[in-house]
């Protein structure tokens, strides 16, 4: 039996042993991505349906902006599940001891490869352009534009295969090589309506990435000593691995059925370790995002605008609640600071972070002072603005116990402050 493709595009029937093995590694690891971008993606369906309904009465979903990276990873798991699919399917080409064409199996197939392998790259290069707008430039698409983008992109993946159907409605989807995809003899519509755009997805994507790194090294080089520990660091060799992952599972088929396409002959077994490998992004996908991205896959209440920044940490931001300030002392001080206790500080109503700095004689050298501003979500504020206790009234009346302990938690850093800085002295 031919191991290459002369006769690609008819059923083969019985598979070699080979091919047969082959094909098992291809649909185990695309039945492992099934359930992996399934999961997740059922996951944040719940998370995102809970989030609506916990949002105060009378508050509509404009007036809250959504974190858009959680929305483009949602519909990159989409684009897993339909790319898994496709792979999934040669579970019945093993069952069957041969692949058929013709059949609903093999017209679905070919379907998901076609959707699912350009939906996942338009996605991913999406990401990477939303990165690094977010990154570099700090902007945003509005929110009515940002969904029109996605809307668009899905009418675009669709679109492509559609007018392929339309252009050979009998005899687009039968075996080719492996696999049921677009006929061998429609050379024109397999590089136009697909691998064009994924190598101009993938080409795209390294290159925005390398964009990224390189502002971020730039930024770390050009900072301040005492900036440098904000994460620029960290986040380089992080960052890397999103267009690594992408591009060593994506290009081997590429690069194969582009080498086809040129004349020269590829085997069957090349076509069952590349199929194994496009098959991985799925579960990669949702490792890789899962594990960098937590804070937006897995927030216990919506995230904000500018959760998931901290993969890249770009000007120290990425905190959930609130910021972190470093400030530098120039040198020794060594004058009394004196003054009232209460110092007029009576009606601040945010978290104060010089409160009672007073009657603590001598300062020796106070470096690097890490400021931490917590900000209290919706509902958590009490009838004054404080965070609220645990145990504050539930009535109309007014609320002594989280004033009360506000006022408590500020007399204890008092005291420990002028304690602590005594001993310096």
């Amino acid at each position: 039996m031919k191991d290459m493709l002369d006769d690609a595009a008819s059923s083969l029937t019985p598979l070699p042993d080979y091919l047969s093995h082959g094909l098992v590694a291809v649909a185990t690891f695309g039945l492992l991505s099934f359930l992996c971008s399934t999961g997740l993606f059922l996951y944040l369906t719940y998370k995102i349906i809970s989030w609506r309904r916990k949002l105060p009465t009378g508050q509509g979903q404009t007036d809250r902006p959504v974190n858009q990276f959680l929305i483009l990873i949602y519909n990159l798991l989409f684009a897993d599940i339909q790319q898994a699919t496709a792979f999934l399917l040669n579970i019945s080409a093993v069952k069957n001891n041969g692949i058929i064409i013709g059949t609903a199996t093999c017209w679905a197939q070919g379907w998901f490869v076609s959707t699912g392998d350009l939906a996942s790259s338009i996605f991913i290069l999406v990401i990477a352009c939303h990165t690094f707008f977010s990154v570099v430039k700090e902007y945003r698409l509005p929110q009515y534009a940002f969904f029109a983008m996605v809307a668009g992109c899905w009418i675009f993946i669709y679109g492509m295969a559609v007018i392929g159907v339309a252009m050979h409605p009998h005899d687009l989807y039968v075996r080719a090589a492996a696999w049921c995809w677009i006929n061998d003899d429609y050379q024109n519509e397999r590089l136009w309506l697909h691998y064009f755009w994924i190598f101009a997805s993938m080409f795209g994507t390294v290159l925005i990435y390398a964009c990224i790194f390189l502002y971020l090294h730039h930024q770390s080089r050009s900072s301040p000593p005492g900036h440098k520990a904000n994460g620029y660091h960290g986040a380089r060799p992080l960052m890397v691995l999103y267009p690594l992952i992408y591009t060593i599972c994506t290009v081997p088929l590429a690069a194969g059925r582009i080498a086809a396409f040129s004349g020269a002959e590829i085997g069957l077994g090349y076509y069952c370790i590349a199929g194994s490998m496009i098959a991985c992004n799925g579960w990669l996908d949702v490792l890789l995002y899962a594990s960098t991205r937590a804070e937006i896959v897995f927030s216990e209440f919506p995230p904000g605008e500018e959760t998931g920044l901290e993969t890249f940490a770009f000007m120290g931001k990425g905190h959930s609640l609130g910021t972190t300030t470093i400030i530098e002392a120039g040198g020794l001080v060594s004058a009394g600071l004196r003054g009232s206790g209460n110092g007029g500080r009576k009606g601040h109503g945010g978290s104060d972070s010089t409160d009672n700095l007073y009657k603590m004689g001598d300062i020796s050298v106070a470096k690097n002072v890490s400021v931490r501003v917590s900000i209290a979500r919706d509902g958590e504020l009490g009838s004054r603005g404080y965070p609220q206790a645990a145990g504050g009234s539930k009535d109309g009346s007014e609320d002594h116990g989280s004033d009360s302990g506000w006022e408590n938690s500020k007399t204890r850093r008092s005291e420990s402050g002028r304690s602590g800085f005594s001993d310096m002295a």
